[in-house]
């Protein structure tokens, strides 16, 4: 509790709206289109051979990238937040980030380990972010995010059966992806569960009219 309130008294990091998480979301997707360009430009570089990942980061860049900004207007149409939650989004954003930095940095190839950090940050800050951009229950956005992370653990085997890339290196691999995400719904969850400040942040569920 002392620290929740410590940290609210804070400019830069006490709001969900702070100016100053405008401008990490700028950075983040600039970061975002710039290892896309990288991907695209290197395609042959060992870094990304054999991923397919140009297209996939331009999917990103202009797709994945805009859903948040797109679902919050579509959900709230200032009903609820007059404000964007700056925070929230870039927690959003940070999981692109992270796992193209990944592939940028070569970190997937040089550290075989590497591989447990965007597979649990992004299932577990998924989840957060439902909860305190969009105001669903925390299990919900644990429910959630584990299948979205499913799914995509499906897509990347039956891409490299179907269409020969290399993302999934074995059986082990893909079960060790498959428990990181567990595992990262569960820590996030919790530090959503225990820390009273983040949940005083969260956006409220949507009041539905009476027809």
């Amino acid at each position: 509790m002392a620290r929740s309130r410590t940290l609210a008294h804070v400019p830069l990091l006490g709001r969900a709206h702070a100016p100053a998480g405008a401008l990490i979301n700028v950075l983040l997707r600039a970061g975002i289109v710039l290892m896309s360009v990288d991907a695209i430009v290197n395609g042959s570089d060992p870094r990304f051979a054999g991923k397919s990942l140009g297209p996939r980061d331009v999917i990103i860049s202009f797709g994945f990238a805009m859903v948040f900004p797109l679902f919050w207007k579509l959900r709230y149409r200032k009903r609820e937040w007059s404000e964007y939650p700056w925070w929230y989004d870039d927690l959003y954003l940070s999981i692109f980030f992270v796992d193209m930095l990944g592939n940028s940095l070569n970190l997937y190839n040089l550290w075989l380990e590497w591989d447990h950090i965007p597979h649990s940050h992004g299932p577990g800050a998924l989840a957060v972010v439902l909860a305190g951009a969009f105001g669903f229950p925390i299990l919900t956005g644990v429910g959630l995010a584990t299948l979205l992370h499913v799914v995509l653990e499906i897509q990347e085997f039956y891409g490299d059966v179907l269409l020969g890339t290399h993302n999934v290196r074995d059986l082990q691999d893909q079960m060790n992806d498959l428990l990181s995400g567990v595992i990262g719904v569960i820590g996030y969850g919790v530090v959503w569960w225990r820390w009273s400040f983040m949940r005083r942040k969260r956006a409220r569920p949507i009041r539905r009219e009476n027809v």
